[in-house]
């Protein structure tokens, strides 16, 4: 038994194929004006020059998995957005009690900031960001413990 189906074309400038296997799969290749090319996810060796990529794409250093952009006025940012693989906690030990602990970090930017005493009792301080690596956490009295920063 030969079954038969009809595929009827609207617009004459596209292509329209039925596949024989399967008559449900029915393809359609549409004619038309290129589009805007939009933004793209390249990748290379270091840090972006500014010859690499247009605005809007994204960068990914395969050597240290730095994620850069989205490039913008022709220009990169001048530090990755995202390190895949990058440390994403770090514990600082105070081991002399202190009213003031100085914590140097390789997180980049600025965690967020939980400290414990000797006991593990939650203490508040108040934290300042001295720099993207290092953090300055100021108490009212002093006493040792961890500074953990996520």
């Amino acid at each position: 038994m030969t079954e038969q189906y009809t595929v009827q074309v609207f617009e004459q400038p596209n292509l329209v194929t039925v596949d024989s296997i399967d008559p449900n799969l029915v393809y359609v290749s549409v004619n038309g004006t290129q589009g805007t090319a939009g933004a793209s996810v390249i990748t290379g060796s270091g840090a972006p020059s500014s010859s690499d990529g247009k605005d809007g794409d994204v960068y990914i250093d395969v050597t240290s998995n730095a994620f850069w952009g989205p490039k913008a006025s022709g220009a990169w940012p001048a530090s990755p957005f995202y390190t895949a693989g990058a440390a994403t906690r770090h514990v600082h030990t105070q081991a002399s009690p202190s009213d003031e602990w100085l914590v140097t970090h390789s997180l980049g930017g600025r965690p967020s900031v939980t400290v414990v005493d000797s006991a593990s009792t939650t203490v508040i301080g108040e934290v300042s960001y001295l720099s993207d690596t290092q953090v300055r956490v100021s108490f009212t009295s002093p006493f040792s413990g961890y500074a953990y920063l996520t």
